[in-house]
């Protein structure tokens, strides 16, 4: 027997927001909207790090030369 998931508080919102007819193009908005939240939050996040463990130009360039794959 499966385990019903709980929505959470965002997942109902966001089904009552939705919850009435949007066209295409609203709904790419709306994607859209979305992804340049979290895009930003992840900017956000990198530019902390980069702060924190004070990084510089030299630190990525350095990183974008070194390979790191495994060897197969």
């Amino acid at each position: 027997m499966e385990t019903a998931t709980k929505l959470n508080s965002m997942q109902q919102f966001m089904i009552q927001l939705f919850d009435r007819k949007v066209s295409s193009k609203q709904e790419n908005d709306i994607k859209q909207l979305l992804a340049n939240y979290f895009l930003k939050q992840i900017d956000d996040e990198m530019d902390s790090i980069w702060v924190e463990r004070g990084m510089t130009q030299k630190d990525l360039n350095i990183a974008l030369k070194t390979h790191k794959r495994t060897k197969y």
